[in-house]
């Protein structure tokens, strides 16, 4: 038993002997890479190195086990940041096209001097062919009366037909009970344009018998007490010759597209001096024909008795006649 305890002890003061001496060199050596404290550090990072590489898809997969739904938490909050994107994107792309069509809208009210009132559309009426309207976001708290014309950023659309403090509706060109004064560019005859209950055609008619409507003649709202001059309305497309009466008639295709209304402006206030047709935009350039390729001269006529020759069919002319 004595013996044992002191070769305990024996065995412990020699390792305080080998860490004494251990300390001593590494503290005098001064680099911490280098010398037998940077070679037991090298070894036990190979050994960590090793361990953690294989542990570490262990603990992953324990870590998943444990909580299953933090990834799919992750999934839906990546999902649900590109969705918020791409509404952001959409209302970008909104804003823009609305912020051009009140653009166009100003351009078109500037060139005739109209005081418009902007509004847009938030309800759709009647259109199975008895009543083509809209109501509008404007009424007669901004100045929106009965019979006034209303335009978009091409050309008119229709008139007021109602309004409320805040709301107003509109009777659209094409309903069959819409009759607005209307005549040709250029010309300063009487006219009116009707509509025919679809979006994509008016009826125009030219009061004075003597001018003849072309296809291709422009029509521009004819001013009065309520209506405003000047305001496109839309192109003759088809001649309906009448066998009867003192008037022309014709189909005519609006500028405005009725069919997809969003923002209109409403003329409101004192209605100012007849437009003329400058608001009308202006005609497209005609592209110049190519030009013609030179025609090759005419063969002068044969003496009485000889037969003409071409230059291709010389040969056996000649060999005929010979």
């Amino acid at each position: 038993m004595g013996r044992e305890n002191r070769r305990s002890r024996v065995v412990v003061i020699g390792l305080l002997v080998v860490a004494f001496i251990l300390i001593t060199v590494d503290y005098r050596s001064g680099d911490s890479s280098s010398g037998l404290r940077g070679a037991l550090r090298g070894g036990f990072a190979t050994v960590e190195g090793a361990l953690t590489a294989v542990t570490r898809p262990i603990g992953r997969t324990v870590s998943s086990l444990a909580h299953p739904n933090r990834y799919q938490r992750r999934a839906d909050a990546l999902a649900a940041e590109n969705a918020d994107l791409k509404r952001q994107l959409a209302d970008d792309a909104e804003v823009r096209r609305q912020a051009a069509g009140l653009a166009n809208l100003r351009l078109l009210a500037d060139r005739g001097q109209y005081s418009i009132i902007a509004a847009r559309v938030i309800a759709i009426g009647d259109i199975t062919g008895t009543e083509w309207s809209v109501t509008v976001n404007a009424g007669s708290a901004d100045g929106v009366m009965p019979d006034r014309l209303v335009l978009d950023s091409d050309g008119l659309v229709g008139t007021v037909l109602s309004s409320t403090a805040h709301t107003a509706v509109i009777r659209l060109a094409c309903d069959p009970a819409s009759h607005i004064g209307a005549r040709l560019e250029g010309a300063r005859l009487l006219g009116a344009v009707a509509g025919t209950g679809s979006p994509d055609a008016l009826a125009f008619t030219l009061y004075d018998a003597t001018r003849q409507v072309k296809v291709g003649d422009r029509v521009v709202s004819f001013g009065s007490a309520d209506y405003v001059g000047g305001v496109p309305i839309g192109v003759v497309t088809k001649v309906l010759d009448m066998s009867e009466g003192l008037s022309r008639s014709a189909e005519v295709t609006p500028f405005a597209a009725i069919g997809s209304l969003d923002l209109v402006g409403i003329v409101v206030g004192k209605l100012p001096a007849d437009a003329g047709d400058r608001v009308l935009p202006p005609r497209p350039v005609p592209t110049p024909a190519s030009p013609a390729a030179p025609a090759s001269p005419a063969a002068p006529p044969a003496p009485p008795g000889k037969v003409p020759v071409t230059p291709a069919l010389a040969p056996a002319a000649t060999a005929a006649v010979g």
